[in-house]
């Protein structure tokens, strides 16, 4: 029988190694100072991505080459890890001041006690700023210390590694690490994750290979293309899951686990305070904003909100939001606004508080100023979502600031244009609950136009121009119309039969509507700009909804009756000849008023499970799971593979079989552990060879245990096998525990001892076999098998006898 033991086409090159602490050849010290500043870059990148400008990279390769020139000073000069790091702290603070803080340097170069406090201090402080401070974060100041230390702590680490022990490999998860500090530490938006983190992957597995085994004399082009199609596979794989999945290039990062320094969710709804500007006379007729410069009749926007809870319509944009929603970040004003703006002017700050800074379409720029000059305070707390447009100030708008604005308006649409326009695929979340009054109403009024659904412009205007015919007009000010636009309040004016409201209540009512309608549709709040500018006041306060068109972007809709629309009941006349008055009768209890006339705003959610929506979120998760379970194949594809074959070695009727199984599985193991024996070794070569590195296991013995049952004369019985495993199982727990646990972990997923060329055969044969089953499937279906049987009779028919060949 042939000896079970097999060896990859490698051989070992006799050659002294350096010893721990010895720098190797220049050429690789070279080639190892450049794989780990390059691959640190591209680690770190996702850092960049909260931060203004590129002085963050400036500073991050200035630690990591700091980080590797220390450590070759270290090894060539052969320093403790006390002096070590006791240099690297002195390179810190003499590169950090140049780098981080130069304006507090002498010269931009030499440091001063300002500077060195500041990096003393930044060390520990600068870590929860840059998760606090709004992004993106300024190109100077403390907040340059995390790209810094970052790239020297993973430079001198992986420096350290490669240089001054016999564990190279652990390079790779040191810049592993840098990789999930420069996640974690930035933003959510990304460009190219999956693409960048294969390369990162690809070079570092080959490079860390390589030099671990430059030795060994194989066949290196081969392996080379093989890793690289391995993890080409598993990416391309993600790719297609994260396409399907839709998830978009984000993240989750630490500072959405952090408090942020602005939630929108901190604040109550601007929507919410709608009647007050209507109704009270201290917002009424006060001035709220004085404009100048800007053209009658554009819309200024106080806070777009996209997010209804049953309650009231908030603003999006804190941690957790949708991704079409957006997120809050630092306002950066564009530097080429002044040829982009379409549209220039000035808003000051009268009596108006609250947090939302009045903007106008897209902002390209915007300049707080006071008493004339530029307020710089102001302006780093301004804060924007670039997906809404809405602007604020945390800590909220001061009295007297004037905000100079530059933005790009769109022009106004004609409903011609509105009507063959195509709703753009926009995620947004959806509403917690809809009152039934409101969808039913909407149906009847379709029902009774005859609105058979067209585009989504149609669609659009449909809606707009329902709530303008049917509903009348009430700023509550000389009557008692309820304010609000929570669930009853909506309820209520649906189900009546004139509806009656104002601006708050049918923005809101037809968001929901259009929702429900599949349009991506949102509420806005804010004011029209008077004729010639001037003062607004709060009774110009208006409501209006948005819905995002393909190639045109949002576009407004006033569902708002006209304001001289309004409902004259029969008893407004006065009535000129007075009745006596007469004693009525008792009050008799009715029937209870239905169910959405006592709910109050907010009360309680709808019992009814949307089973679409549930199945969308577990389809969610299987994709997630699917997406990593690809992104990791290369790793737990291993670990079956490995078990799969243990188990079948264990599992073989024959004893012979079974026994010499048990053999390879140990000779396998030892082989990812890196014993590497000489090619068409026998089984006592090879325990020899193993010997000399594990003298706590008998593998001499257990060689000549299994020669003696395999070339012996009598068969082994299914008890000396079963005892033969275990005494193998026995060997490789003593194996494992006089491993690193390091190697033990490499171990598991090292490729030494896997047969590729039995594995891509036996998956061609495989592959050839389901082809054939499924080639004879093909003609076996019966429509085949029927023209095949008709042929036959009309040949018998016809005297031509059967279609064999004759002899």
């Amino acid at each position: 029988m042939r000896s079970a033991s097999t060896s990859g086409p490698v051989v070992v090159v006799p050659q002294r190694r350096g010893r721990p602490g010895t720098l190797p050849a220049w050429w690789l010290v070279l080639v190892d100072a450049v794989l780990v500043v390059g691959l640190g870059v591209l680690c770190a990148w996702p850092l960049g991505e909260a931060y203004l400008g590129h002085r963050w990279l400036v500073a991050l390769v200035a630690g990591l080459g700091l980080g590797v020139l220390v450590a070759w000073v270290s090894a060539r000069l052969r320093w403790g890890a006390w002096l070590t790091v006791l240099v690297a702290v002195a390179g810190y603070l003499a590169v950090g001041s140049a780098v981080v803080v130069p304006d507090r340097t002498r010269g931009g170069v030499l440091p001063t006690a300002d500077s060195l406090r500041d990096l003393v201090t930044g060390a520990t402080r600068t870590w929860r700023e840059s998760l606090t401070l709004p992004v993106p974060l300024a190109e100077t100041g403390t907040v340059l210390i995390v790209p810094l230390l970052t790239g020297l702590a993973g430079g001198l680490a992986a420096a350290v590694l490669l240089w001054r022990t016999r564990r190279a490999g652990l390079a790779g998860p040191v810049l592993g690490l840098v990789l999930v500090v420069g996640c974690a530490f930035g933003d959510i938006t990304a460009e190219a994750t999956l693409l960048r983190g294969l390369a990162v992957a690809a070079v570092a597995v080959v490079w860390l290979r390589w030099r671990e085994q430059r030795h060994v004399r194989a066949r290196w082009g081969r392996r080379v293309v093989a890793t690289l199609a391995v993890v080409a596979l598993a990416g391309g794989a993600a790719l297609g899951v994260a396409a399907m999945a839709g998830t978009g290039d984000q993240r989750a990062v630490l500072r959405d686990h952090v408090d942020p320094p602005f939630d929108p969710r901190d604040y109550p709804s601007p929507l919410a305070k709608f009647r007050a500007y209507k109704k009270k006379e201290a917002l009424r007729d006060t001035t709220l904003f004085t404009v100048d410069g800007l053209d009658s009749g554009t819309r200024v926007r106080f806070a777009v909100m996209d997010y209804y809870d049953g309650i009231v319509w908030n603003v999006s944009g804190g941690p957790g939001s949708v991704h079409d929603s957006g997120t809050f970040r630092r306002l950066r004003n564009d530097p080429e606004a002044n040829l982009e703006a379409t549209t220039r002017g000035t808003i000051t700050i009268g009596a108006y508080t609250g947090v939302w800074v009045p903007s106008v379409g897209t902002t390209l720029s915007m300049t707080p100023l006071t008493n004339g000059e530029v307020d710089g305070e102001a302006a780093g707390e301004l804060v924007i979502n670039r997906e809404t447009e809405t602007v604020a100030q945390i800590g909220g708008v001061k009295q007297g600031t004037t905000f100079e604005i530059e933005a790009e308006v769109a022009p106004e649409l004609a409903d011609e244009e509105v009507r063959e326009l195509r709703a753009a695929s926009v995620a947004l979340p959806r509403p917690k609950m809809v009152p039934e009054e409101l969808v039913e109403r909407v149906q009847r009024w379709q029902v009774e136009a005859g609105f058979d659904r067209g585009t989504d412009g149609e669609v659009a205007l449909f809606l707009r121009d329902a709530f303008r015919e049917h509903g009348y007009y009430s700023d509550g000010v000389d009557d008692f119309t309820p304010s609000g636009h929570g669930f009853s309040r909506l309820a209520v004016l649906m189900k009546t039969a004139t509806p009656v409201g104002n601006a708050e209540q049918y923005a809101a009512a037809m968001a929901l509507a259009g929702q429900q309608m599949n349009l991506p549709i949102r509420v806005v709040i804010g004011f029209k700009v008077p004729p010639g500018g001037g003062e607004v006041r709060g009774e110009d306060v208006t409501a209006w909804t948005e819905v995002k068109f393909d190639d045109a972007g949002w576009v407004a809709f006033d569902p708002t009756p006209e304001e001289d629309k309004k409902l004259r009941k029969p008893n407004d006349e006065p009535n000129e000849e007075p009745q006596p008055q007469v004693l009525q009768p008792p009050r008799v209890p009715g029937e209870p008023k239905e169910a959405s006339d006592n709910l109050q705003q907010g009360d309680g959610e709808r019992s009814d499970i949307d089973i679409l929506e549930v199945l969308g979120t577990i389809l969610g998760i299987l994709l997630d799971v699917a997406k990593i379970a690809l992104l990791t194949l290369p790793l737990w594809g291993v670990l079956l593979y490995k078990f799969l074959r243990r188990r079948r070695r264990r599992r073989a009727g024959d004893a012979t079989v079974r026994l010499t199984g048990a053999w390879r599985e140990l000779a396998d193991r030892m082989r990812d552990l890196g014993v590497r024996p000489a090619p068409g070794a026998t089984r006592r070569e090879s325990a020899y060879a193993a010997a000399d590195r594990y003298d706590v296991v008998p593998v001499v013995t257990l060689a000549h245990t299994a020669d003696r049952h395999v070339y012996g004369a009598d068969e082994p019985t299914p008890e000396e096998a079963s005892a033969y495993w275990a005494d193998v199982d026995t060997a490789l727990k003593r194996i494992r525990k006089a491993t690193p646990w390091w190697r033990r972990l490499l171990a598991r997923f090292s490729l030494a001892s896997v047969p590729w060329r039995a594995v891509l055969a036996r998956a061609r044969a495989r592959l050839r076999r389901i082809g054939a089953a499924v080639g004879r499937g093909v003609l076996a279906f019966w429509p085949v098998a029927r023209v095949r049987a008709g042929v036959r009779r009309l040949a018998r028919r016809e005297g031509t006898g059967s279609f064999r060949r004759k002899r």
